[in-house]
């Protein structure tokens, strides 16, 4: 019995892994066409930019998937990011979402804010 609770990841671990893996396929399906979709020179940056934040939550993912803590680490990076992406792009920038839906922000910002809790919640309890 003991043998399997050091083999299985801790529940806060598995919280963690759940909205990351939430944010990549949101990333994957939505942001990323999404920021092709975008024209002018100052979004040209949302191409190159929006790629390496998935990537990063991908490796974030891998690596807690091998109990190591600074998954946890690039997923508070990225929900960080999260938090001020719709700020950034819709309110500074003035781009429209792609489907000028005006509460869309609401929903990363959300995911960003549940990320940081469950990596700040998985990080304390880390075993």
């Amino acid at each position: 019995m003991e043998r399997n609770k050091k083999e299985r990841s801790s529940i806060y671990i598995q919280s963690a892994i759940a909205m990351m893996l939430i944010q990549l396929v949101h990333k994957i399906v939505r942001e990323i066409p999404g920021s092709f979709g975008f024209m002018g020179e100052e979004m040209r940056i949302g191409m190159v930019v929006t790629p390496i934040f998935a990537f990063l939550l991908a490796v974030g993912i891998v690596l807690l998937v091998l109990k190591i803590k600074w998954g946890l680490v690039l997923g508070i990076i990225d929900g960080t990011c999260i938090l001020f992406q719709p700020i950034l792009v819709h309110i500074i920038l003035a781009k429209p979402d792609v489907n000028s839906i005006w509460w869309y922000p609401v929903f990363p910002i959300m995911q960003g804010l549940l990320i940081i809790y469950f990596c700040i919640l998985a990080w304390k309890k880390f075993d």
